[in-house]
């Protein structure tokens, strides 16, 4: 009877951590790195990073990796793939080797699987590069 129980305890733990490993991919976010090279002029001052579906309600990331304008930082906002600003009013200073995690309410507003970019902005002449996700989690 107690072996019987044991049993029954073994096979309940293992059908449940099943389903749980089978359900987490369906979780997880959409956080691999997607490379962005943005060029700026003073008539010109907006450019974004390409487009990528958001999966969840966590925070986009983004590191600029390299800075080659004048004042030597970008200011960086949450946008949805057509431009339209998800920020919520936040928006970043952004300086070579700097990580920042983006406040933004996509999935909030436009549900799961929309998609997003990195607006940014600089007036003047230069360029700016480096990697993004939607999620970060």
């Amino acid at each position: 009877m107690l072996h019987k129980r044991i049993v029954v305890v073994i096979a309940s733990v293992l059908m449940t951590l099943g389903i749980v490993a089978t359900a987490a991919p369906v979780f997880a976010g959409n956080t691999g790195n997607t490379y962005w090279h943005n060029v700026y002029r003073v008539g010109s001052p907006y450019d974004h990073t390409p487009a990528r579906k958001k999966e969840n309600r966590s925070v986009y990331y983004n590191k600029t990796n390299n800075v080659h304008i004048k004042g030597g930082y970008i200011v960086i906002w949450a946008a949805l793939y057509d431009g339209r600003d998800v920020s919520g009013g936040h928006s970043y200073k952004s300086y070579q080797g700097m990580v920042t995690h983006l406040w933004n309410e996509a999935v909030e507003h436009y549900g799961k699987g929309v998609s997003v970019r990195i607006n940014s902005k600089k007036a003047a002449n230069g360029w700016a590069d480096g990697v993004w996700s939607p999620d970060s989690k």
